[in-house]
Parts: C-alpha cells; structure tokens; sequence
C-alpha cells in the first residue's frame, strides 16, 4: 500500500521564561531548499490552551520582516516572531504553539509543537 504525505508541518518545541521578551528567527525554504516567498502571505503564530488563543501574532503585529521590521513579507522566506515580555506573562506551563502560512483560500501550517514557558 501507498501513502500519499501532504503534511508540510515541522514539529518544534519552543521554551521561553514567563515575562521576559523572545525572538524566534525563522528560515522557511521549499523542499528543495531554496527560499519561501511569502509575498502576499498572511502568517500567523498562535500559542493554545485547551483550544484557546492565549498569544496570537500576525504580520506586523508580532511576525515581522527582519529586513524591514515591519509585517510585509518578501521572497527572502525570513520572518521574526517577537515576543513582548508582556505577552509572555502567561501562567509557566507547557501549551501548545503553530505557525499558519495563508495566501487566498491556501492554509498551510508549517510549524507546531509544545511551547513551555518557564517561571520567571
């Protein structure tokens, strides 16, 4: 039997300290390596607990261009996540985070996993 995978999706764990600013530097490439042009795309970063939002970054609120520090995004595939310290004042625990890319009626998540943030 054959399978067919469409799941682009990374598994990343990320540990932060509660209430303290984070950046996260991100690379997206195309299975070949090359860079993702995010022109046109709506990225979101969304930390959930128990189907909640607790933190929700999008362009230019949160998910930046390094180039230009702000939330238009080019064909260089690379995007900054920052995190105030005030957003990251949720209780310490471990949740759950993704990163969803968006473009028309195209939904893709590239990236997921535990998001732990330690007491400060």
């Amino acid at each position: 039997m054959a399978t067919i995978n469409t799941d682009i999706a990374q598994k990343i764990d990320i540990v932060i300290r509660e209430n303290n600013s984070a950046t996260i530097n991100l690379n997206i490439t195309t299975d070949t390596g090359s860079a993702f042009d995010l022109t046109d795309y709506t990225v979101s970063f969304s930390v959930i607990s128990n189907g909640e939002n607790l933190l929700n970054l999008t362009n230019g609120a949160g998910v930046l261009n390094p180039a230009t520090s702000d939330g238009i995004l080019d064909s260089t595939g690379k995007i900054v996540i920052a995190i105030t310290n005030l957003q990251a004042s949720i209780i310490p625990g471990t949740y759950k985070h993704k990163l969803v890319l968006t473009k028309n009626t195209v939904i893709q998540t590239w990236m997921y996993g535990k998001f732990k943030i330690n007491e400060d």
